[in-house]
C-alpha cells in the first residue's frame, strides 16, 4: 500500500507524507477519512472522539482526514463539541491520501502503526469493529480497555458510508 508515502495537508502548512504524520507520535496513528456532507460521517464522528478521549496520547493518534476544504473541515469539527484530535486535509480533485488508501465510501478508518503497517481498517459505521479496534489499542499500549459506546446507547449496530 503507498498510504505512507501519499500526502495530506495541515491546515494553515505546506503538503507532508503521511509517513511524517505517523513519525510524530509514538504510538500507532487512526486516520478518519471523511466528507462534511456524508450522514454516517456525522454519526460516527462522536465515537471517533471516543476513541482520542480514551486512548489519544497513550495508544494512539488520532487524525481526522477531510476531503473537504479547509473552512468546511473546521467547521464540521466545530459542531462536534468540537473535536480535539488533529486534523488534515486531502482536498479534491487529486485525493490522494484517499486514492492512496482505496476509500470508496466514508467514514473509513485505518489504524497505522508507526512503520506504516496497516493494524485494521472498516468503512462505514460498524459498533463491533469500534469497540475491537479499541481493545486492539488497549491491549497493544498495555493500558485497560475502555468501553467507547456505551451499552444502552442506540446508536445502530451497522450503517453503510
Amino acid at each position: 500500500m503507498a498510504l505512507p508515502d501519499a500526502s495530506v495537508i495541515s491546515p494553515g502548512g505546506p503538503p507532508r507524507p503521511i509517513r511524517e504524520v505517523l513519525a510524530e507520535s509514538a504510538t500507532p496513528t487512526l486516520l478518519a477519512f471523511f466528507k462534511t456532507s456524508c450522514p454516517t460521517c456525522k454519526l460516527a464522528w462522536p465515537y471517533v472522539q471516543a476513541v482520542h478521549t480514551a486512548y489519544g496520547g497513550r495508544a494512539v493518534r488520532v487524525v481526522g482526514v477531510s476531503q473537504d476544504d479547509e473552512p468546511k473541515s473546521r467547521e464540521f469539527f466545530a459542531s462536534f463539541g468540537p473535536a480535539t484530535f488533529d486534523l488534515a486535509l486531502d482536498p479534491s480533485p487529486a485525493y490522494a491520501a484517499s486514492n492512496a488508501a482505496d476509500v470508496e465510501s466514508v467514514p473509513l478508518l485505518v489504524l497505522l502503526d508507526r512503520d506504516g503497517t496497516e493494524l485494521a481498517r472498516f468503512a462505514g459505521w460498524q459498533r463491533k469493529a469500534l469497540e475491537e479496534m479499541g481493545a486492539l489499542l488497549a491491549t497493544k499500549a498495555g493500558v485497560p480497555p475502555v468501553a467507547l459506546i456505551a451499552e444502552d446507547d442506540p446508536v445502530p449496530s451497522w450503517k453503510a458510508g
